[in-house]
């Protein structure tokens, strides 16, 4: 028992310092974006002519800069799990799905299909949604189409409920359906997809939080892939 409260500790003490590193970071990282185009301004306000390959550089450097600044947004996201959570409540995963795919960015050229998604969860409201963003995006962010179908179904077997997200993507060849929930790993190019590769990395770290286990599968079909999470079923009232 003293082992692993002495393991919590340590691992609340780690995201803690996380929180502050990547704080502090992003100071650097926004003078990284600035400072180039002050330079830039200087040198025009003084009619130097800046040479094209000079403001190509200054581009790539204000590219790293966004980079860094979508990792350590990522960073941010993860050590907040658990340590900023809510308090653990009952929520309908119908209603807590249709908030968290409303905020899905490209999600407008997609179909969600909720009608096998039935069952109710006892977990922190916030975490919760950071799981279920981090699902759901990942469905649309890696779609190779700007169109595509993203279906959700429950299975409860007995105290458990398995939630399962379906999309009609490319897929994750079986090589890589443990890596991508590793922090900061990404299929493609991070500058391709526009994320650090934290999503799935967030929802494992909630799953795991409150219980459960998420995993990849294949599609039902011969493209796309499943993710699989087993979650605890709330209590029954007691009447």
């Amino acid at each position: 028992m003293k082992d692993l409260t002495e393991t919590d500790e340590a691992e609340r003490d780690f995201e803690s310092y996380l929180y502050i590193v990547t704080h502090d970071l992003k100071t650097y990282s926004r003078a990284m974006r600035v400072i180039p185009e002050w330079i830039e301004e200087d040198l025009d306000a003084a009619g130097h002519a800046i040479p094209v390959d000079v403001r190509e550089h200054v581009t790539m450097l204000r590219d790293y800069a966004r980079g860094l600044d979508l990792m350590l947004d990522g960073l941010t996201e993860l050590s907040r799990v658990g340590r900023l959570a809510d308090t653990p409540d009952l929520h309908p995963l119908t209603e807590a799905l249709l908030d968290a795919w409303r905020r899905v960015p490209g999600s407008e050229g997609f179909e969600l299909d909720l009608t096998g998604a039935e069952g109710t969860v006892l977990a922190p409201g916030n975490d919760l949604d950071r799981m279920l963003f981090a699902v759901l995006s990942n469905c649309v962010r890696h779609h190779d189409a700007a169109h595509g179908h993203v279906s959700v179904g429950t299975t409860r077997h007995g105290e458990r409920i398995v939630l399962t997200v379906t999309d009609d993507g490319p897929g994750i060849e079986p090589d890589y359906r443990e890596k991508v929930f590793e922090p900061l790993f990404t299929l493609r190019a991070k500058d391709e997809v526009g994320t650090a590769g934290m999503g799935l990395a967030v929802a494992k770290k909630v799953v795991k939080n409150i219980g459960g286990a998420i995993a990849i599968a294949d599609g039902p079909a011969r493209r796309g892939c499943t993710v699989k999470i087993d979650l605890p079923l709330a209590p029954e009232p007691i009447v």
